[in-house]
């Protein structure tokens, strides 16, 4: 089973489904959730699970807590590995993207003198326009889609 083809990005995170996990260790899907409730409430942090829709999608960090058997520690290192290198992979190719597609410096004066004067609507279409035209949707970034579910 290939780590990487499960990893999704949600809410600009790299994560991983608990049925997705499940599969990779060989084990049942109520077991990782059990995983995830044994750990007591003073471990826990914002951003290490999500869910969505009812799905719980877990991140490096939330992995890294995760009690997995010691047959599994291999699998569970291999899952934070990719799932930190995706991370710094994503964070990369977006800034990188959202830098290319940012407008010139007069237009940025135009920006801000129509937010000063209270017309942040004009403001937020002109930069919509400018985006569009270099091609940057904020939302989404090509190559990172979540195989399965669609989610972002």
């Amino acid at each position: 089973m290939n780590v990487q083809s499960k990893i999704q990005i949600v809410k600009n995170r790299a994560v991983i489904s608990a049925q997705d996990i499940a599969v990779l260790l060989g084990r049942k899907h109520l077991s990782v959730l059990r995983a995830i409730d044994a750990i007591p409430s003073e471990h826990l942090r914002d951003g290490m699970y999500l869910i969505i829709n009812g799905e719980v999608f877990i991140t490096a960090t939330g992995i890294s807590m995760l009690n997995i058997s010691r047959k599994h520690l291999g699998m569970r290192f291999k899952i934070m590995n990719h799932l930190f290198n995706t991370d710094e992979t994503y964070r990369a190719e977006y800034l990188h993207a959202f830098h290319t597609a940012k407008p010139p410096k007069p237009v940025l004066r135009l920006l801000l003198w129509l937010n000063k004067h209270k017309w942040t609507g004009a403001a937020v279409m002109l930069l919509k326009i400018i985006y569009r035209y270099k091609g940057f949707n904020p939302l989404t970034l090509a190559g990172y889609h979540a195989p399965d579910k669609g989610l972002r």
